[in-house]
């Protein structure tokens, strides 16, 4: 299987934004596309959206709350959207497929029956997101969900910037 990636180098380890809930987040999305398999890149661009989909016209409010500059996410969440689909790997709730087109992360059969077996909100509340995303971007090809994020990059976290000019004017 290759070089296995330290998940968790600490003994405390916050649940936040770690292995755990990025893994979780990854799982949910591919459970919704089950038996679909997405790409890393892919996964990234689903990860930032199901946690903002606030950022898309129509989506529903966002998982998290918005933060200023919010996507630059997507340049940091590769690394640790890997640690976590290796976390759920070897938990075999998520699998590893070597196809022509690269290496693509699929759900597996066991998958829905663990998300069923939690009950707390922010898991339903991600499951509802997951479902929204999956209908919304899941038939997309990859050069053109690429392209979305691309064409919708600069805009992510940008109302931040107008705000903090206009707070400046006020404050003078």
């Amino acid at each position: 299987m290759g070089e296995m990636i330290p998940l968790f180098t600490e003994r405390n380890v916050e649940p936040f934004n770690s292995p755990l809930e990025i893994g979780l987040r990854t799982a949910t999305i591919l459970a919704e596309a089950y038996p679909e398999a997405f790409s890393l890149q892919r996964l990234v661009i689903l990860d930032y959206l199901v946690v903002h989909s606030d950022d898309v016209e129509g989506g529903p409010a966002g998982l998290h709350p918005k933060t200023p500059h919010r996507s630059g996410e997507l340049l940091v969440r590769r690394d640790a959207i890997q640690k976590g689909l290796y976390l759920y790997m070897s938990r075999n709730l998520v699998s590893r497929q070597f196809r022509e087109a690269g290496i693509l992360y699929a759900a597996t059969e066991y998958t829905g029956a663990f998300l069923d077996s939690l009950d707390a909100q922010y898991t339903h509340a991600l499951r509802t997101r997951a479902d929204w995303l999956v209908s919304s971007f899941g038939s997309m090809p990859d050069r053109e969900l690429d392209e979305f994020a691309r064409s919708h990059i600069d805009r992510w976290g940008a109302e931040f910037e107008m705000e903090s000019v206009l707070w400046l004017e006020d404050s003078t």
